[in-house]
This record gives structure tokens, sequence and C-alpha cells, in this order.
């Protein structure tokens, strides 16, 4: 009977997240432009260089955009610059910060599995990730591209996140962590 219970207080929660090396049919336009110059910098079929695609060349859409330093690998991974946007999304400073220190838990681990599969395809990485908790639903787009760095291998990534839904700052879904918290922990319990 408990299970019963707990399945019935978790069913107002989900998240599904789907990857794909190309836009999606709702992918945003402002995402797709970032890929399409992101392949526009590239020679053949290198990757780019860091310093051949930077936020400074982006302005118009810089502030969605962060530079993530991988040259330590991706449990090191550390934020370079994160423009405005992200700050207002995350609720604090991002550059210079680790992602250990950005995230914990199940999110961590998504994060940095996130990183894992765009080093792994060598090539841009869209999601759509959504969430439902109770009748809120949020998500984001997010698009990762490998950069080169000095020794030509992939050191750093360019990432655009676009929130979905009524949520676009941290005031407004640091609040819904909790209830994401008690699912997962409900979740795990069955």
């Amino acid at each position: 009977m408990g299970t019963v219970i707990l399945t019935r207080l978790a069913a107002p929660f989900g998240m599904w997240e789907t990857h794909a090396p190309e836009p999606m049919a709702d992918t945003p336009d402002m995402m797709v432009t970032l890929c399409d110059h992101w392949r526009s910098c590239s020679s053949g079929s290198e990757i780019p260089q860091a310093m051949d695609f930077t936020p400074v060349a982006l302005r118009n859409m810089a502030g969605n955009l962060a530079l993530v330093d991988l040259r330590l690998g991706v449990d090191h991974a550390r934020y370079l610059w994160a423009g405005p946007k992200l700050v207002e999304l995350f609720g604090s400073p991002l550059t210079g910060r680790l992602l250990s220190h950005c995230y914990s838990g199940q999110t961590l681990k998504e994060v940095r599995e996130a990183y894992r599969r765009m080093l792994s395809v060598a090539g841009p990485v869209f999601s759509d990730r959504r969430f439902r908790v109770f009748r809120k639903k949020l998500g984001y787009h997010r698009l990762l591209l490998p950069l080169l760095d000095d020794r030509h291998e992939i050191g750093f990534a360019m990432l655009m996140l676009l929130p979905k839904g009524e949520l676009r700052s941290a005031a407004e879904w640091r609040v819904l962590e909790m209830e994401l918290d008690l699912a997962q922990a409900l979740r795990s319990l069955d």
C-alpha cells in the first residue's frame, strides 16, 4: 500500500530528455544560427579553434552562452565565462566555477553525461529537456559545441541554453527544487 501512495504522489512529476546531432523540430532559430556559425568556422571537417569562436563574435546571443573548459576532463570541467541570461537563470555567478560546485547528485551526473556525449560524437549535441512539477511545465533547449584548444584537442565547449515554459530565472524555478528532489526520492523507493 505504501508503494501505491508513493507512486500516486510522484505521478505529477516527470522528466524527458532527447538528444540529437542535428536541430530538432522545435529547436529555436537562435540555436540553429549558432550551430551554423560553428560549422562555418570549421576548416573542412575539423572542429573550430576556441579562439575563432568567441562570445564577442556572437554578441546578439552572448547572454545565453557559456564557455566551458574541459582540458582537465569532464570531472574537472569549469565555466570560463557565462552570459548574463545564464547567470540569471542559475541564480549566481558561474564564471570560474567547477560544474561540481554548481550542481550535485543526479543533476551533476546528467550535466557531465551531456559533455561526455558531446566529446564522444566530436560534434554538436542538441538536447531538449522537459520537466513537469505538478501543473508547471518547464525545461530548456541546450546546444553543446566542441572547440579545439591549442593542442588541437577538444578542450572547450560552447554551451547555449534557452529556457522553455513559464520559468526564466532562478527565483522562479528554485522553489520547485524541493518538489523535484522529493519526486526523485520517491521514485528511488520503487
